[in-house]
This record gives C-alpha cells, structure tokens and sequence, in this order.
C-alpha cells in the first residue's frame, strides 16, 4: 500500500511517499520539501503562491519514488483549533450494556451543535463511566443504569478549513484526511509508554506554537496559537537592525546556549539596508541571547497558561516532550524544565525503518505521526488497545463535504 502525507507548515512543505511493508512499518521511497510561500501560521494568505509551493514539494516526493499520488493525507495547523471534552449519557435501566448503547452515545457526540462557524475535524473517545465506576475499557455486556461515555471534539474555523481544502483541490490534491497538527505531532514523536502515563507534547513550529495532552492512550486535549520561530527571528531583526535572513542565521548558529564566560563577547551583526551587507556593528552575545530567551519564556509561559486545569490537576504536564523545528534551540529544554518544573525532553520521529537523516530531526515529526495515522486507520481492526484510535466516521462526514464542495 502506498501512501502520501502533505506537512504543510510556516516555514516548509514536506511531502512523503511510503509502502508500508509486510511488518507493518512504513517504508518512505519519496521526500519532497520546499519552502512554504503563501501560507502564514497555518492559514492561506495567497492561494497562488501556496499552491505552487505544495505543488513543487509533491513533485520532487513523486520523482524521487517513482510513483504518482492524488491523495493524501494532510495536517491542519491553526490558532482556530479547539478541544472541547463532553460527556454524553445513555440510560440503561439496569440492563447489559450492548454494542447499540454505544453507538447511540456516538451519535449524540456527532449531534452536537458546534455552531455554524465550526467544523469538525477528530471526534475522539476518551472514557467510559459505569453508574460512577470510571476507567471502563470494554463496556459490552457489563450492566448498570446509566452509560456515560466522554469524548475529545476538536474543531476549527470553517472558513480556514474551506480555504485550505480550496487551495489543495486546485493543487488536484485529493484529501484522504486532514489531521490536526498537535494530534499528528504526539503520534509522530511519542512511544507507546508516553501514550499511556500521561504526556504533554509541544511542538513549536514557525508560526504555530502546538499542544497535545496523552493519557490513557487517549488525546485529552489540543490548543495552538500564533506564536513560534518566526517570531523570534522578527525580534533578533528589530532589536538588532538586522536583516530576516541574517536574524535566522544568528537564532540558529547561537541559539540561547550562551557560556557565562562568553557573554560579554562580541558578535558581529550585520546592518539592514546594506547591500551586500557591507556594514555592520558589534553586540554582546548576551544582548542577542536575552531577545531569544525572552520569546520561548513566552512561548512556554503561554503553553502553561492554555492547559486546562484538569490536565495540570492530574499531572499530565509532569512527562513533557518538545519537538518542532524551534525546539532545537539551545536552551529551550532549560527554559521548558524551569517553568514547568519538571524533566523535559526532545521527541524525535519514531516508528519508521530507515528514517534518512534529512527527516530524523524534531522538525519532521508531524510529517511522520501524519504516516502513522493513516496506518492507525487502516489497521482498525489488527491493532491493539495500547495505540490510540479514533471514530473513522468523522472523516467520513468531512470527506463526503470535501468532495461535494471541491471536487
């Protein structure tokens, strides 16, 4: 079976093309990535310049593998994402409960009204409650009065969505799913322990800073807002008068991991305006490491403050996992451990034989948990309880208005 999976981020644009082999270990035979033009935190802000941008990467994936894909699986990264957890309750007048019950809890979940400007995007079940008995795993057959079953509903704007699924249509981009970027993110990076203690993922991108919470092998919740490397970059080049481009290189090539014994050193910074970058003027390192450490402090103290106190209550935040191309800075899992006060670590790709070495960083996991999604779908009925798996009839839905709308 091949597959092809579209990241369509800030800063790039990664396509991949994939068997997956007899193991059930996908196998990636195409790499496609260029830089993202049009498209700003997740959101198209000129169609023409984002479509030739995901048409060029799926090009350069297709030559390299030797194959040609209309459909894919995407990511959808926006600050309009929303995780709302609700209970529904099915009576049971003492009775066994049977695979009916469930299903009428599932269409209450889908019945909800989300308001006319909302879309949803992953119905997700996180529990089921048994006259007050909670952490029920197989419901069917056990008795009991009242069925309550908790789902995960995450939505975005409608209009952003029908913008994005524009754009990929007349890219003759057929969608085979569109997967929330914090959901893809945890699968791509986090093992199946992380699943089940309770992991809070952050993946800070370029433009998008995002959220998932595991627990239970279940996602608890997901926010994103409009906050990442582009930012810091934006800073270094105002506060130092610098150019984007130099910025960038100055945020990479020092990062915050200044030696105390170095901070008075001078860097030399390049003048915008300058062609050729032909003047420039000396700055202590320590200038240039305040400005970055002062965003991701923010970025961080943000994060803490979007998790719900639930999620804080029950310790969900005590397992934290960065990943992200920004998350690569030096200093980022210091700045993390100190304001969540707990262990940090880097997530890596994980889950896929072979990974080239271009596509191994933190920058790709969304990339890769897009991959493992779809095989999660695939392999509903072979897969074990330790992996997450999702109601497959919301994308039914969405796919059916996907091609009425576009295609």
């Amino acid at each position: 079976m091949k597959l092809g999976v579209l990241d369509i981020g800030s800063d790039k644009i990664c396509c991949l093309i994939a068997v997956i082999e007899k193991d059930n270990q996908p196998k990636i035979e195409g790499i496609g990535y260029r830089d993202s033009r049009g498209i700003k935190s997740g959101i198209i802000t000129d169609m023409e310049l984002a479509q030739t941008s995901i048409t060029s990467a799926i090009q350069a994936a297709e030559k390299m593998s030797g194959v040609t894909l209309d459909e894919f699986i995407v990511n959808f990264s926006s600050n309009t994402i929303q995780s709302d957890l609700v209970n529904l309750t099915v009576s049971l007048d003492g009775n066994e409960i049977s695979s009916q019950d469930l299903k009428n809890a599932d269409k209450k979940a889908g019945e909800i009204n989300l308001g006319k400007d909302r879309i949803l995007i992953h119905k997700i079940l996180t529990s089921y409650t048994i006259d007050n008995q909670k952490g029920i795993t197989n419901p069917i057959s056990i008795k009991g009065d009242q069925l309550i079953a908790g789902y995960n509903l995450i939505t975005a704007s409608k209009n952003a969505v029908d913008n994005f699924v524009k754009c990929l249509s007349i890219c003759r981009v057929k969608i085979s799913n569109i997967v929330a970027t914090p959901y893809a993110a945890g699968l791509g990076c986090l093992t199946n322990d992380d699943f089940f203690i309770g992991t809070t993922v952050i993946d800070i991108g370029a433009g998008n800073t995002s959220i998932a919470t595991f627990a239970d092998n279940k996602l608890i919740y997901t926010n994103v807002f409009e906050l990442g490397g582009i930012n810091i970059s934006s800073d270094i080049a105002k506060g130092l008068s610098t150019p984007i481009s130099e910025a960038e290189r100055l945020k990479i090539l020092y990062g915050s991991n200044l030696n105390p014994n170095e901070e008075e050193n001078l860097i030399n910074i390049p003048l915008t305006g300058e062609e050729g970058h032909a003047m420039s003027h000396k700055v202590p390192k320590k200038v240039l490491n305040n400005i970055i450490t002062s965003r991701i402090q923010e970025i961080f103290e943000i994060v803490k403050s979007k998790i719900s106190k639930p999620i804080l209550n029950k310790n969900f935040t005590n397992n934290i996992v960065l990943t992200g191309k920004t998350s690569q800075l030096h200093g980022c899992l210091d700045i993390a451990s100190n304001i969540f006060g707990t262990t940090v670590r880097f997530g890596k790709p994980l889950g896929v034989k072979k990974l080239a070495e271009n596509i191994s960083g933190p920058g790709f996991s969304v990339s890769i948990g897009l991959l493992k999604f779809k095989m999660l779908e695939e392999n509903l009925n072979k897969i074990d309880t330790n992996l997450l798996l999702e109601n497959s009839l919301i994308w039914k839905k969405l796919g059916t208005w996907v091609k009425e709308s576009f295609f």
